[in-house]
């Protein structure tokens, strides 16, 4: 059994943040069970964050009544506790902002810094914990539906080739990435159909769930096309659709994605945080002999550099890939998180102090989502 142990002082940040993702899941499931009931199919994503967070706060306590440290089970609890933790530093982030008082900032200042370094690690304790593939037994109808998705995620990759200048490393990975996805989905279940498909017990990797899951929505789409479609096709997508629905709730646990995507409105903020880390390397290069490190660091960091590109002129248009940077990229991010935070209390006005929020949050979800790619890739 793997497990962590959450320090005394930041239970009481964890138990607000999972308390706020049962606000925020009830809230949706409330919004989505007539349509749900409508297509008879449960809405699966609400209920489990639910009772993810639910579960961790019936660990900790409902009211503020643990004060001492907490050890949970990262099989059981990991992914309440991923809630939980962004929650619960959302809350100690805008505390830290509306903080009038020098002395009763600094302490929220403290604190959030210690959230955010034990959300690193525990990041990577419960990556470690998950697996990148689930084995399940696919039924022949859904390996059918499967294969088309595949294909078509193939054609679509083909379709997105680069074909504009300047040509640049950035505009290939993601279609190299989605090329090499689909063929290796392609492979485990066969490219070409069988006479009777029969059932695979396969690796289910989070590449062929996110296939299936698009797969559905179109089929969900085509039932609902009245002009377009005849009444024996809507039917046949809406079965097509159910059995979808059917197999990835059937699933025990979700694989972890391992693309690792930089958005657009991040580029400028993870070059400023690269700028920092540089900084930190040549200030370690000047007090450390462990060059290789350092050399490995900075080399890492002009990758990254080569992804978004290294000034505003020659940025990719698109969402950048970058799942083999993605430590450099939890520190380029980690970085920023101090920067930002301070940003949030000094701004003048809430149409500042509303953009620098959500700079913030953004630099928070792609430090998250970093650091679990990173975590899984050093395991």
């Amino acid at each position: 059994m793997s497990t962590i142990t959450i320090p005394g002082g930041l239970v009481r940040y964890i138990r607000s943040g999972a308390q706020l993702q049962i606000a925020g899941a009830s809230e949706e499931l409330a919004t989505t069970i007539d349509d749900a009931m409508m297509r008879g199919v449960a809405p699966l994503s609400e209920r489990r964050r639910l009772l993810r967070a639910w579960a961790l706060v019936d660990l900790l306590g409902w009211p503020d009544e643990t004060s001492g440290p907490v050890e949970l089970d990262l099989h059981q609890h990991g992914e309440g506790l991923r809630y939980a933790l962004r929650g619960g530093a959302d809350r100690l982030a805008h505390m830290v902002a509306d903080q009038a008082d020098n002395t009763q900032r600094a302490v929220c200042e403290d604190d959030l810094q210690a959230l955010r370094e034990f959300e690193s690690a525990a990041l990577r304790a419960v990556e470690r914990d998950q697996q990148t593939a689930v084995t399940a037994t696919m039924p022949g109808d859904v390996v059918e539906l499967l294969r088309g998705a595949l294909y078509a995620d193939l054609e679509r990759a083909c379709e997105d080739v680069p074909s504009t200048e300047p040509k640049i490393r950035a505009s290939w990975v993601g279609v190299l990435r989605r090329i090499e996805d689909a063929r290796g989905g392609l492979d485990m279940i066969g490219w070409s159909s069988p006479s009777e498909q029969q059932p695979v017990t396969l690796a289910v990797d989070a590449a062929m769930i996110e296939a299936l899951e698009r797969d559905a929505e179109q089929w969900e789409w085509v039932s609902e096309q009245e002009r377009i479609e005849s009444a024996e096709g809507r039917a046949r997508a809406a079965a097509h659709a159910a059995t979808i629905e059917r197999f990835l709730g059937s699933l025990a646990e979700r694989p972890v994605p391992t693309t690792l995507l930089i958005p657009v409105p991040a580029f400028a903020l993870v070059r400023e945080g690269i700028s920092d880390c540089v900084e930190d390397v040549s200030s370690a290069i000047d007090s450390t002999h462990d060059w290789r490190r350092c050399s490995r660091d900075l080399s890492e960091l002009c990758d990254l550099l080569d992804l978004i590109s290294w000034g505003s002129d020659d940025e990719p248009e698109s969402d950048v890939d970058a799942s083999g940077q993605a430590a450099a990229l939890a520190k380029a991010t980690e970085a920023m998180l101090p920067v930002l935070t301070r940003a949030v209390g000094d701004a003048d006005g809430a149409t500042e102090k509303a953009t620098v929020e959500g700079q913030l949050e953004l630099m928070r979800e792609l430090h998250t989502s970093a650091s679990r790619a990173a975590a899984a890739q050093a395991w």
